[in-house]
């Protein structure tokens, strides 16, 4: 077996962490194709429960002070590093901005920004702003799961005197755990503020994430062979399965896919202890030489640092630079940053250089718990201060994220909230209208729509436009014939499971209004076929293009729904995006989010399209009468498609 005396020198495991970190990388760099590369932090749960359990079980005697420092000394240096850098960014560079993270300082430092960030409501898949701290949550996941699981080994120990006890009480946790995410979860609740609470609170709960850390646990619990296989083969090949199915998941996923939540994640944990499996039974070969490549093991070693610098650095360093030239410069500003971490601050310290560096100069000797204990308090000292200049300073209102609460209150199932302040007049950057806006077209105003029930789903572009989309349902359908159902970062694929609900509830309008595609550059075909069919009794059913900061991205999701929707009869498509691009004073900095005078225009041409298809079916001589005759000199509204 490939496993030297320390635990991480198996070879392969870094290879393995590579790719792990890579899979979060190219996610958090918006490559549609690697939507589920949020799943690279479950690879590294499997990991670090399986090194963490090795260690402990071949400790004859554990000593849980030595195994805390221990994992202390691994981990908190960087992070500390990470932290002051944050802090300083924001005292000394982004203003008032920089109360968008100064809640996640403590936290962070504290091992406790999971819980954190589910207390304070803060939606983690919200795209929006300078969080810049909120990918420390898994660290926080793993630190608890350090604090706790040196006890329950050693309770383990105690009780369960044979492996195959401790084998099955494992098993038992680890199903316990994903049994708790599967109940809690609810994407598909008709209240799009209930559905995303639930996503928030099991994707980030340390009890609802235990199963992959958990599965870790039970592989270094499983009885080994000493000698080789003699069908190593076997393993070598269901192993490198295993890496194409994590690929696969890697690619397909998404956050608010409703099998993740219900069995998904521990596919992906089964998959990932096969994995480390074939990287430590005697006898494999084929996953050791893939993943024990010299320049992938290297880059594994630098993950910890990789992972803990992209996030700051993808959300700040050149934000207007997008494609390869963007993705390249921030990637290489990661690299370089991760490797003086790894050179300076992480392996120094790792391997006891500085003790060494003492001992060999024995004038500093008496001087050297002076020093430790200076130092400490210095780093410890200037993250406090860092907060205390943050925290005193006014709180930063983002726009973007001040519309979606308030707009929460007029979405199905929302509650009413108190309206956040907006910054004064002239706080905020306007741009120059460059085209007056189209003016309503009298004879579409014109035709009565009341009675009429109508469904809005749609993701956050829809729910910051909510206020202004219920005000014009109400004037022109009637009270309560407007139902909204949009949240954060919400995929095409969701759109199925909001209909179905409805369906089932029998509350789904005659006509369906869907605004997605801002979020995934991947429209499944046959995913859209089902929507049509649990769709194809309704009067029409209106598709919006997509618009974003994102171009190339939406660009895909916009080509296939034209193609899709002129295959459907009642399907329409309205070109939001062409009718909205000459006009960037209705957006928000990020050219995506709605401004509330881009809201109303947003409600006004979606009612617009759907008396279009009231007027289209009513009996000519019923038209001309309901509708006035239009002034000649009236310009046209934006033209649909199909």
């Amino acid at each position: 077996m490939s496993l030297n005396r320390d635990a991480n020198q198996i070879l392969g495991l870094d290879g393995a962490r590579a790719l792990s970190v890579a899979a979060v990388l190219l996610y958090h760099a918006g490559f549609g194709w690697m939507g589920g590369g949020f799943l690279g932090v479950e690879l590294f749960f499997v990991i670090s429960g399986y090194l963490i359990t090795h260690l402990l079980l071949r400790e004859e005697r554990i000593e849980l002070g030595r195994f805390w420092i221990r994992r202390l000394r691994r981990l908190l240096p960087a992070l500390l590093v990470v932290i002051l850098a944050v802090e300083a960014l924001g005292v000394f560079w982004m203003g008032g901005a920089a109360s968008q993270f100064r809640g996640d300082l403590l936290a962070s430092l504290f091992y406790l920004e999971n819980w954190y960030q589910i207390r304070s409501g803060s939606s983690y898949f919200a795209d929006a702003g300078h969080p810049l701290l909120r990918h420390l949550w898994s660290l926080s996941v793993e630190a608890q799961f350090y604090l706790v699981w040196p006890f329950l080994v050693l309770a383990g120990r105690r009780v369960l005197k044979r492996r195959w006890m401790m084998v099955s009480g494992l098993a038992l946790m680890a199903l316990g755990s994903a049994l708790l995410m599967a109940l809690r979860v609810d994407p598909a609740n008709p209240s799009s503020v209930k559905a995303l609470e639930s996503l928030n609170r099991v994707y980030l709960g340390t009890d609802t994430r235990a199963s992959g850390l958990l599965v870790g646990a039970l592989l270094a619990v499983l009885p080994r062979p000493d000698e080789s296989l003699r069908r190593a083969w076997v393993l070598d090949v269901a192993a490198l399965g295993a890496l194409v199915g994590l690929g696969a998941f890697c690619c397909l996923a998404e956050t608010d896919g409703i099998f993740l939540y219900r069995g998904g994640f521990l596919c992906v944990d089964l998959l990932m202890a096969l994995v480390i499996a074939a990287l430590i039974v005697p006898g494999t070969r084929v996953l050791r030489a893939l993943l024990g490549w010299a320049p992938l093991e290297a880059l594994g070693r630098r993950s910890y640092g990789i992972y803990l610098w992209h996030w700051p650095i993808f959300r700040v360093v050149a934000p207007g630079l997008q494609g390869g030239q963007g993705f390249a410069l921030r990637v290489g500003l990661t690299l370089l940053l991760s490797e003086i971490s790894y050179r300076w601050v992480e392996t120094p310290i790792r391997q006891g250089v500085l003790g060494r560096w003492w001992s060999s100069h024995p004038g500093i000797g008496p001087w050297r718990r002076r020093l430790v204990l200076a130092s400490g308090m210095g780093l410890l000292t200037a993250s406090l201060a860092g907060a205390a200049v943050l925290i005193r300073r006014p709180a930063y209102i983002d726009e973007v994220q001040a519309s979606l609460k308030a707009s929460a209150a007029a979405l199905d199932g929302g509650t009413p909230v108190s309206t956040p302040a907006l910054p004064p007049p002239g706080s905020v950057a306007t741009v120059p209208v460059r085209l007056p806006l189209p003016p309503p077209d009298p004879v579409l105003e014109a035709v009565p729509l009341e009675g009429l029930s109508v469904t809005a789903i749609g993701d956050s572009v829809m729910k910051g436009a909510a206020l202004s989309l219920k005000a014009a349902g109400e004037a022109r359908l009637g009270e309560g014939q407007l139902t909204i159902n949009a949240e954060e970062c919400r995929s095409f694929a969701r759109a199925l499971g909001v209909v179905q609900t409805y369906r089932q509830q029998e509350r789904l309008g005659e006509v369906v209004v869907i605004h997605l595609g801002a979020n995934n550059s991947n429209l499944d075909s046959r995913n859209f076929a089902h929507l049509m069919e649990a769709l194809s009794d309704r009067r029409s059913v209106w598709f919006l293009t997509a618009k974003s900061d994102k171009a190339e991205a939406v660009e895909a999701v916009n080509r296939s729904l034209q193609a899709m929707v002129a295959r459907y009869p009642n399907a329409h498509l309205y070109d939001w995006r062409s009718a909205s691009e000459a006009h960037p004073e209705l957006f928000y900095s990020d050219q995506t989010h709605l401004r509330p005078e881009g809201s109303r225009f947003y409600a006004r041409e979606i009612f617009a399209r759907i008396a279009s298809d009231v007027l289209r079916s009513q009996p000519p001589k019923q038209a001309r009468q309901a509708t006035p005759e239009r002034p000649a000199d009236a310009k046209a509204a934006p033209a649909e498609a199909n």
